[in-house]
């Protein structure tokens, strides 16, 4: 039997290693075949595509040969993370596993970038690329995380939600158990 949320996951794990593999297409390209014209083709394609994400600064960006990376630093390290945390957890059987959320966790990971951003943004000082390269793993991370734990929370919210329907009172009862454990911060650490 296909397990939908395993699968669901993996589906999660391939799109964000291929963005993170896509932000180094233009260097690659462009650095192999020069200004050829399905080489630049290709490149401004991505360019657009990661406009839809991404401010695309050139001062916040990084360059290689003089070809500027599609995203900013901080972009370019958040999906390099992404992917790579959600690798991790495919490979340590994380996708249809229930856990508690770490929301403390989450909060710690997410903080370089909002303390690195919101300073920034306040005009308190200017952020550097390499800080902004090295603040966006941890988000990145967090990422990951909140996707391996967001799946099965939605399959399981979709359980809950299939019987209660069905007027199922003990089954509902159990999936609710299952929701609070994964969500709520407190208590005793039953998954």
């Amino acid at each position: 039997m296909v397990n939908i949320k395993k699968l669901a996951f993996d589906a999660i794990v391939v799109a964000y290693t291929a963005i993170a593999l896509a932000q180094f297409v233009p260097w690659l390209l462009l650095s192999i075949f020069g200004p050829a014209p399905l080489a630049v083709g290709i490149s401004d394609g991505i360019f657009r595509f990661f406009s839809l994400f991404c401010h695309q600064l050139p001062w916040r960006s990084l360059f290689y040969d003089d070809i500027q990376m599609p995203v900013c630093a901080r972009c370019a390290s958040i999906y390099v993370a992404t992917a790579l945390g959600l690798i991790f957890f495919r490979l340590k059987g994380y996708g249809d596993r229930e856990f508690r959320m770490n929301w403390l966790l989450f909060a710690l990971l997410l903080a370089p970038t909002g303390i690195d951003g919101t300073t920034q943004l306040l005009g308190w000082r200017e952020s550097t690329n390499a800080l902004r390269l090295v603040t966006g793993v941890p988000y990145g991370l967090a990422y990951a995380y909140i996707l391996a734990w967001a799946v099965p929370f939605v399959y399981a919210l979709l359980e809950l939600i299939h019987a209660a329907l069905k007027h199922d009172e003990r089954k509902t009862s159990d999936v609710l158990g299952r929701v609070k454990d994964m969500a709520w911060p407190f208590g005793e650490k039953k998954l």
